[in-house]
C-alpha cells in the first residue's frame, strides 16, 4: 500500500448514535486505499450506527475500501447492542476497479445495502 487513509469511528457517549458519511473520489489513474474501523462499548441501551459510503473511481482509477466493524451484539436477554444500518455505493468508470473488503461482527442487527454501478467498459466491482 503506497499511502493509505485510516479512520476509526467509535460511539463513546450513552444515548447517542453515529451517522457517518464517507465520500471518496479517485481521479483518473489514481489509487486510493482506505481502511475504517467502527466500534462501541457495551451498553444496556441500544445504539444506532447509520452510515453512507460513496465511492467513485474515474477512468483507470482503483479504490480499495476495507472496513472492520466490531459491535456489541447485546446480552443473552436481548438487552443492549448496536443497530447497524449501512448503505454502500460505488461507481466505476472505464477501466476502473472498486474492491470492498468487509468484516462486520457483533451488532444486534445489521442491514446492509451494497452495490457498484459498472458505468464504463472493463470496469470491475469486487465484494
Amino acid at each position: 500500500m503506497p499511502h493509505g487513509i485510516i479512520h476509526l469511528f467509535r460511539i463513546n457517549a450513552k444515548n447517542t448514535g453515529q451517522f457517518e458519511r464517507t465520500l471518496i473520489i479517485a481521479d483518473e489513474g489514481a489509487y486510493v486505499s482506505y481502511l475504517e474501523g467502527c466500534t462501541a462499548p457495551m451498553r444496556d441501551e441500544n445504539q444506532l450506527h447509520a452510515a453512507v459510503v460513496e465511492l467513485v473511481a474515474l477512468k483507470g482509477a482503483q479504490i480499495k475500501y476495507s472496513t472492520v466493524q466490531n459491535w456489541y451484539p447485546g446480552d443473552k436477554d436481548g438487552k443492549g447492542g448496536i443497530y447497524n444500518f449501512v448503505t454502500k455505493r460505488g461507481k466505476c468508470m472505464e477501466n476502473a476497479r472498486i474492491s470492498w473488503t468487509q468484516v462486520e461482527t457483533g451488532s444486534a442487527i445489521t442491514w446492509k445495502y451494497p452495490s457498484v454501478i459498472l458505468q464504463g467498459d472493463n470496469s470491475i466491482g469486487e465484494f
